[in-house]
């Protein structure tokens, strides 16, 4: 039997988040590649379970009115090898059939880690000038983040602001991040609902080194990619000690480490880069 999930495709109606996004969002993106490859994918030996999950999660609502939506679909599936990608936070709260690979952008869940990207974002600020040693522009989203702003906010070398989330960010203050992080020597990228950000690839893009401050370990690709050759990794409880693990940093292994950041944000952590480590999983699995 072939279960048809097209009513489980639906569009997005809602405001663009981040504000700069353009295109297809990554399970939609994967979608289309996976179609335009499917001859590789067939060959490892897994199927798609093809839903917009992140549309349906936000169109539909959660809860018990989602899971009445989705799981029969995923009941009706025969016997088989499957997987799936996500970009919600909170996806995928379903039952999956047994063994099923679940790539997921989020980070609240259990499954195989993915980057959470959209489209590249315009790098408008042409500054080269890094006079600002540490900053964070975003929202106050978890107690860590309000930990940061606690420890630092007194302190100059820091320049930290923070507003409550919302999706509708002005341009003057989306300009304003990306003036403030291309200014920076580092930058926070502190988990916010999910246990990561669409700011730690921001970070990579403007020129600045991510600082990821962490409660729940979410690093996709890590048995491929060195992260503390790129980035700063700071557990929660690291927080009070932070600056001085910046401070031990010199300036030759931070040019390395913006050079690594190059390198590895082009081959993992664009979409069609995502796409390509997805089919790659996979074909391991054979």
């Amino acid at each position: 039997m072939i279960v048809d999930f097209k009513e489980l495709r639906i569009p997005l109606i809602h405001p663009t988040y981040p504000p700069y996004h353009t295109g297809k969002y990554m399970e939609e993106y994967f979608y289309e590649f996976y179609l335009n490859n499917k001859k590789e994918f067939d060959q490892t030996g897994f199927t798609l379970i093809p839903i917009f999950w992140t549309n349906v999660y936000i169109m539909e609502g959660k809860g018990a009115n989602k899971r009445r939506l989705i799981q029969p679909y995923i009941n009706a599936l025969p016997d088989g090898r499957y997987f799936t990608v996500s970009q919600h936070d909170d996806a995928v709260a379903e039952q999956l059939p047994e063994g099923t690979l679940s790539f997921e952008g989020g980070g609240n869940g259990s499954g195989i880690p993915l980057p959470l990207i959209c489209s590249k974002m315009p790098t408008k600020s042409t500054t080269t000038k890094k006079d600002i040693f540490c900053s964070f522009v975003g929202s106050a989203s978890h107690p860590i983040r309000d930990a940061i702003k606690e420890t630092y906010i007194s302190d100059s070398d820091f320049q930290l602001y923070m507003k409550p989330w919302t999706h509708a960010i002005p341009d003057a203050q989306l300009n304003f991040f990306i003036d403030i992080t291309n200014r920076s020597k580092f930058s926070l990228s502190p988990r916010g609902y999910g246990a990561q950000s669409f700011r730690f690839y921001e970070i990579l893009q403007l020129n600045s080194i991510p600082v990821i401050v962490y409660d729940k370990k979410w690093f996709p690709f890590e048995d491929e990619i060195d992260y503390e050759s790129f980035c700063v990794l700071i557990h929660a409880e690291e927080i009070p000690n932070l600056k001085n693990i910046l401070n031990n940093i010199s300036d030759k292994q931070q040019r390395d480490m913006l050079k690594k950041g190059k390198v590895i944000y082009n081959k993992y952590f664009t979409l069609d880069g995502m796409c390509k480590q997805i089919l790659k999983v996979l074909q391991a699995q054979c």
